[in-house]
């Protein structure tokens, strides 16, 4: 079984904050988060998200951060082709109640991504306007490698970042 199917060899990774832990990503969860500004942007603009959610799990791995049961935000990878996997994240208003925690836990889940898939790049797309999401990217090793405009379902800019 790879680390990322079992959920409690994934929390053990991360003993730190008992309190915090990660859950199987579930589609009938999604209405326990108030998505963040930029991030409420994919709901508002693409017709049943909800369902791109779900495909995200059917395709690749996706998991809640929970902060003593309740989710704060959901996110996954997903398999673009041999070595390469794309990251997504989509953050509750509380986030910011959590940003410590979440940031020591990303770090360790993006690594364990990285090396259970076997992975030589994992990218992620930032909305331009999402400065604390651009920030944090940076600060988990991903590199800025350009602005795509016009790239969001809102006609906003994205930065697309990756880590090698």
């Amino acid at each position: 079984m790879s680390l990322l199917s079992d959920i409690p060899a994934l929390n053990a990774l991360m003993p730190r904050w008992p309190d915090y832990f990660v859950i199987d990503f579930e589609p009938a969860m999604i209405p326990c988060i108030k998505p963040r500004d930029t991030d409420q942007s994919f709901f508002d603009h693409i017709p049943g998200f909800e369902n791109v959610l779900a495909s995200y799990k059917e395709i690749g791995h996706a998991y809640f951060m929970c902060h003593k049961g309740k989710p704060f935000c959901m996110f996954g990878v997903v398999p673009l082709w041999n070595g390469v996997g794309e990251c997504w994240l989509i953050t509750d208003v509380s986030m910011s109640e959590h940003t410590r925690q979440f940031h020591y836990q990303a770090r360790i889940l993006l690594d364990t991504f990285m090396s259970e898939l076997q992975l030589v790049r994992l990218q992620i797309t930032v909305h331009s306007l999402n400065d604390r999401g651009y920030k944090w990217a940076k600060s988990v090793k991903f590199n800025d490698e350009g602005l795509m405009k016009n790239f969001g379902p809102d006609g906003n800019d994205f930065y697309m970042m990756a880590r090698n």
